[in-house]
Order: C-alpha cells, then sequence, then structure tokens
C-alpha cells in the first residue's frame, strides 16, 4: 500500500511539470503582442494583480495553480515578476474563500472533479485540429489538467493518511509543534485548502482549540510555498524568482501573524463578537493575509529589486571567443570572430547530423537546439555591429563581412533541414519501402557529405580549391541520386510526390547554404582559394 502512494506521488509529480511545461510552451506560441499588453496592462499595479490573483483563485480554489500560472505568464515572458507578485499575494487571500464557503454554507467547489473531460477533450482536439491557434489553446488547457491531475494524483497518495489523522496527542504540546504540522501537512498534500478542512473538521470535533487551528493555517500558508518551489525546478531564472518571492511573501506574513496572533483573535471575539470559531479562524486567515498585503504593497519594487538580486538571471552565453576581447582590439577581434566560425560551422554540422543520424530524435530537442544556435548567431552579431563601429581598414572590413556570411548562411543551413525535419521522420519510418529506401539514400550521403565537410573544417588554413570542388561535386552527385530514385520507383506515381521533390530541395538548399560558408571562410583568411601547389616529392 505504502509502495503504491510513492508510485502515484512520484506520478502525480510527473505530470505536474509535464503539464506546466506544456502550458508555458503553448503561451509562448500563442500569447501576442495584444494579449501580451492586456496582461501587463491589468496586472500593472499591485493592486490590481492583488484583485486578479484574488479573483481567479476565488474561482479556480487553488492558490497554487495560481502561482504555477504567475509561473508560466513570467517564464513566457508575458508578465515581468512584479506584475505577477501582485498576483500572488492575491492569490494567499483568494484561497480563504474555500474556508469561507465551507464554514457559511458547508460546501467546497472541487475542480478536480473536471479534470478529467477537460484533459478528454482538450487533448482530442489538439490531437487531431488542424487550425493552429485552435490546437494551441487546446494544448493550454491539456496542461492545466494535467497539472490539476498531478495535484490531484499528489493529494490523494496521502489521501489514506490524512482522512485518518488523529491529532489528540498535539494536545497541551507548544504552539511552535501545530505550526509545523500545519506546514508538513500541506506542503505533503499539496494543498492549503485541503488543510484547512482538516483543522476546520478538527475544530469543530473538539479536537483542537481556536488557538491550536491559527498557528495550523500560518503553517498551512508555509507550506503551500512547496509547490512553487517544484514549479520552478529545471525553470528558468524568471520561475525561481516567482517561487521565491512567494516563499518569502507567505513566511513574511507567517512571522507577522505569529507575532499578532493574540491580537487578531482579541479583535475577532471581543470587538468583533464573533463566536463561532471556524468562522473566526477563517477570519483569521483572511486578515493576517491581507496585513501582509497592505505591508508588502508599498515596497513591492525594492522587494522585488531584492528577488532579482539573490537570484540573478543567469543568460545562457554560446560563444566562447568574442566575449573575451575588446572591439578596440581589431586584430584580436577578427581572429576571435574566426575562431567562433569554425566552432560555429562544427556546431551546424552536428544538429544537421542530429536531423539525419539520431535514433532516439526528438523534434523538441532539434528545436531546443536550433534556437541555440540562433541566439549564438545573434550574439556574433551584436559583436559584428560594434566592431564594424571601429575605424577598420578596407582589407579588415572585407574579412569582417566574409566571417558573418559564414554565420548567416551556416544558420540557413540548419534551418532548411530543420523545417524539413518531420518529413524526415515520416520517410524513416514509412512502411512504405520506396520511401524507406529514398530515405536511407539521403541519410546516407548527408552524413556522408558532413564528414567531407568536417575534414574541411578541421584544415581551414589549408584547404584548397579542389577541396571545396570535390564538396560542390558530392553535393550536385546526391542531388543527382535522389532525383534519380524518385523517378525510377513507384514514388514517381504518389500523391505525396511535391513533398517529396519539396524535401530534396530543401536538403540541396541546405548543403549549398554550408558550401557558401566553406567559401566565405576561406575567402576571410586568404581572401582566395589556394591552388593545388605541385608535388615536389
Amino acid at each position: 500500500m505504502l509502495l503504491d502512494n510513492i508510485w502515484m506521488l512520484l506520478a502525480g509529480l510527473a505530470f505536474f511539470l509535464y503539464g506546466m511545461r506544456q502550458m508555458e510552451e503553448s503561451l509562448k506560441n500563442l500569447a501576442g503582442r495584444s494579449f501580451k499588453k492586456f496582461l501587463r496592462k491589468n496586472t500593472k499595479h499591485p493592486i490590481q494583480g492583488v484583485l486578479a490573483g484574488a479573483g481567479i483563485t476565488a474561482i479556480l480554489q487553488s492558490s497554487s495553480m495560481v502561482t504555477l500560472l504567475v509561473m508560466s505568464f513570467a517564464g513566457a515572458g508575458i508578465i515581468g515578476l512584479e506584475n505577477g507578485f501582485g498576483m500572488i499575494m492575491g492569490a494567499n487571500l483568494g484561497t480563504t474563500m474555500t474556508g469561507w464557503i465551507v464554514s457559511l454554507i458547508g460546501f467546497k467547489l472541487n475542480i478536480e472533479n473536471y479534470v478529467l473531460p477537460l484533459t478528454a477533450i482538450s487533448g482530442i482536439v489538439y490531437s487531431f485540429s488542424k487550425n493552429e491557434r485552435l490546437s494551441g489553446i487546446s494544448k493550454i488547457f491539456f496542461g492545466f489538467s494535467l497539472m490539476f491531475l498531478g495535484l490531484g494524483y499528489m493529494k490523494n497518495s496521502f489521501s489514506d493518511v490524512a482522512s485518518t489523522i488523529d491529532l489528540n496527542y498535539l494536545k497541551n504540546q507548544p504552539y511552535v509543534l501545530y505550526l509545523l504540522f500545519g506546514f508538513f501537512l500541506s506542503a505533503i498534500i499539496q494543498s492549503s485548502s485541503a488543510s484547512m478542512m482538516i483543522f476546520l473538521s478538527s475544530l469543530s470535533a473538539g479536537i483542537i482549540t481556536l488557538n491550536h487551528a491559527a498557528y495550523m493555517v500560518i503553517g498551512a500558508d508555509i507550506g503551500t510555498t512547496i509547490t512553487a518551489i517544484i514549479g520552478s525546478i529545471g525553470g528558468n531564472s524568471v520561475k525561481k524568482q516567482v517561487g521565491l518571492s512567494h516563499f518569502f511573501f507567505n513566511l513574511i506574513t507567517a512571522i507577522i501573524a505569529v507575532l499578532l496572533v493574540k491580537y487578531y483573535l482579541l479583535l475577532i471575539i471581543s470587538v468583533l463578537n464573533i463566536k463561532d470559531e471556524l468562522i473566526a479562524t477563517v477570519l483569521y486567515h483572511s486578515l493576517f493575509n491581507i496585513t501582509g498585503i497592505i505591508t508588502f504593497t508599498p515596497f513591492v519594487k525594492p522587494f522585488t529589486r531584492f528577488i532579482k538580486n539573490i537570484t540573478p538571471e543567469k543568460e545562457k552565453t554560446f560563444s566562447k571567443y568574442i566575449s573575451k576581447v575588446n572591439t578596440q582590439d581589431k586584430q584580436e577581434s577578427l581572429e576571435a570572430i574566426l575562431k567562433e566560425s569554425i566552432l560555429f560551422l562544427h556546431q551546424t554540422i552536428r544538429l544537421n547530423t542530429f536531423f539525419f543520424n539520431n535514433e532516439n530524435k526528438s523534434r523538441a530537442e532539434g528545436l531546443r537546439k536550433y534556437y541555440d544556435l540562433k541566439k549564438y548567431e545573434g550574439e556574433v552579431s551584436k559583436f559584428y555591429l560594434k566592431l564594424q563601429k571601429e575605424d577598420l581598414l578596407e582589407d579588415e572590413s572585407s574579412k569582417l563581412n566574409f566571417l558573418i556570411a559564414v554565420f548567416r548562411n551556416a544558420t540557413l543551413s540548419v534551418k532548411d533541414i530543420k523545417d524539413i525535419a518531420h518529413n524526415l521522420d515520416e520517410l524513416e519510418k514509412s512502411g512504405n519501402d520506396n520511401k524507406y529506401r529514398l530515405f536511407n539514400l539521403i541519410q546516407n550521403e548527408q552524413l556522408q557529405l558532413y564528414k567531407s565537410i568536417t575534414e574541411c573544417i578541421d584544415n581551414y588554413q589549408t584547404i584548397r580549391l579542389s577541396d571545396i570542388e570535390n564538396i560542390n561535386k558530392q553535393i550536385e552527385q546526391s542531388h543527382f541520386n535522389e532525383n534519380r530514385i524518385m523517378h525510377n520507383s513507384e514514388l514517381s506515381l504518389s500523391n505525396e510526390l511535391p513533398t517529396l521533390f519539396n524535401i530534396i530541395r530543401e536538403i540541396n538548399n541546405s548543403n549549398e547554404s554550408i558550401l557558401r560558408s566553406l567559401r566565405y571562410l576561406v575567402q576571410a583568411i586568404n581572401g582566395k582559394l589556394k591552388t593545388e601547389e605541385p608535388n615536389n616529392e
């Protein structure tokens, strides 16, 4: 039984993380300029963010989910940390709505009841829809439902334990133990609202007192930050900053609540004359969250600045040489770009090879590598523009332009292969022997070509005209062979003939782009290609 609960917990964690990443990826693709402006505008002021966070949480009945939404928006670059922090403060207030519903009308809206239908509908629409926007929206809801499904699994893995909790052993114990109990319970079941239900049930049964419940509620508010911490695992710096801001906000709010607990209860019982301990507990929960919001709102900017300082955005740098030189040193700068071009060409060939020769290739992994290569090219382009502002001699300027053309054409080469990666996958997995034979021909010829190009790159200082011409002949021969197999097989009668010809054309375009990169590289080094030297042996 324990082992089953452990597997359920781990499965829930997997659903949780995967769903969150699906949502973030979809948000990046779908969030247009107008949507980003709308979201930024309506969370621009901390009070707006608080109201938005409180309202959404009151509807969803989960501050954890709202925090995860904020992390996804922030991670996707749709909103900044300051905008999202207001929503996080509001989420803490909105989560008290569950307690109010239970204590006042004894009813709790549980959105988890709708997760399976939402998962089914969104998953089916995402899988079969040809409309890119509808498919993207469905993917958001699919990721959303997976996150909730994961949270449900994590919570249910401890449901048997939580439903039989006996708090009698905590009687006459220090209040700090009640706080710790609230913390661990909320951290385990991933829900401060669910923890509140246990506290209210225990209070109603007379197992604990109002004072005990007050400390448990404080602990539960700290424990619920574990969700955000889990959500930041593997995320970028912004997501980590959101998770950290949630933790610090709840921690500081909890410290204030502990210091003022007797005054809160005095206000509730003596001044407001509330005798119902269930309502008193929920009101106490709302009051100390409101106090936290009032305390933090004037200091949102310095607080978020503090969070950014302790969790700096570490932007990954892809270049290796240009970051070590000053553009005022023109010769060193040109040498650095030359070295970068060699490194870049090697990465280009490796990525192209990845699309042709990786048994476990993942389109998502290929796209990530491609966009990393684009960022690498962007770093070099910025350096190029900066170096252009220096007083370059004519031959230096010419060399610089040849080198930047190396990067540009190499990137184009990868883009052509990236664009047909899904077609190559279909060819490789096809049950049609002619298609599979075509894929094998393309794969073998490309791998052999990449091997020849790699040898040229490794020996770029001594490359000769004949080496470039040999690669050009390889490219022409490959293109001829691929067209011949198309004409001499049943593929010429296939309805997919236009697609197959497009694959061959894109591959040829890619090869010609990488060939141009080699020519520009040699021209940058020598001004012209070396001719064959006579053999003196």
